[in-house]
């Protein structure tokens, strides 16, 4: 991966510098909570399954909770894995694509992503990208869903040149306790790579390296690539994660970890790329009819 400069400081951004006892510090000190409503929704549900089984008995309440819970587990799953990356594209993220160096061969526990087509050039998809964060313009995805698990997340539909700035160093937060990952390249239009490691220092003071609490040690990239198509006119977006955790880490930890944090994520990352295709698509129209939108705030009620 090598040393990249911060264009803004000129100064070298190192992304190997071992982490220090300080460092996990931070990370046990901001763990995230659950919130009050979180609570509340668990003892209501926990109230209602209780009254279910008084009035109408603890089986019937039992098979009718285990229908709902595997219904919404179909649900996640089947949604979640739509656009998933065909084995070409999957072996082009291990040896070719931008972020695929970013660890060692060795280091690569699992690679895994999605792709998606565009009706728009990677110019008007780009902009969406630079402000993906949560201090900036959100994730394009379900916020409200996002704020009931805990997450300070609000979404920004609109392109701001404030929020347009995006370099090496740069950390790329997912939740307000300082988890996320950090841009490790990108290059306008064509791809931004980005990553988080335990055994390294975020490159930012207030960013934190997560990992599951369960888990010794944990480190993952998030790269996003914009490759053109039909002239320039189309965009074929790849989005794809790989990550590193110890030797020792038990099978069963590994699925926790799946189930816990990769269905969700497959979840979140359909929405998303939903959304943001809506609105590039729309900035692609308005732009092809000579009536370009820049910072026009593109509302989800409009088609």
């Amino acid at each position: 991966m090598g040393v990249h400069i911060n264009s803004t400081s000129g100064k070298p951004v190192d992304f190997y510098i071992p982490a220090t006892q300080a460092d996990a510090d931070q990370l046990n000190n901001n763990r995230a909570r659950l919130w009050p409503a979180m609570w509340f929704c668990v003892l209501l549900v926990v109230a209602i399954i209780a009254a279910c089984c008084y009035f109408f008995g603890w089986v019937p309440t039992i098979i009718t909770a285990a229908i709902i819970g595997v219904a919404i587990v179909i649900i996640l799953i089947g949604f979640g894995s739509l656009h998933n990356m065909t084995p070409e594209e999957q072996k082009a993220c291990e040896t070719t694509l931008p972020g695929h160096d970013i660890f060692k061969p060795e280091d690569v526990r699992i690679t895994g992503g999605k792709s998606y087509d565009f009706d728009c050039a990677p110019s008007d998809i780009f902009p969406y990208f630079k402000q993906f964060n949560l201090i900036k313009a959100g994730y394009y995805s379900f916020d409200i869903l996002e704020r009931f698990f805990g997450f300070h997340i609000v979404n920004d539909y609109t392109i701001r040149p404030e929020w347009q700035h995006l370099e090496p160093g740069d950390w790329i937060y997912y939740h307000q306790n300082g988890a996320g990952t950090g841009v490790v390249d990108m290059k306008e239009n064509e791809y931004i790579t980005t990553y988080s490691d335990t055994r390294y220092k975020p490159t930012q003071r207030m960013a934190v390296a997560w990992r599951p609490k369960w888990m010794k040690g944990f480190a993952w990239t998030w790269n996003f690539i914009f490759q053109p198509t039909n002239n320039g006119e189309g965009t074929h977006f790849l989005t794809y994660l790989q990550a590193w955790w110890p030797e020792d880490t038990s099978k069963l930890t590994i699925l926790r970890l799946l189930v816990e944090w990769g269905v969700p994520s497959n979840f979140m990352m359909n929405g998303m790329a939903r959304t943001i295709k809506k609105l590039s698509e729309a900035d692609a129209a308005a732009r092809r009819a000579g009536k370009p939108r820049p910072g026009y705030n593109y509302t989800m009620d409009e088609e």
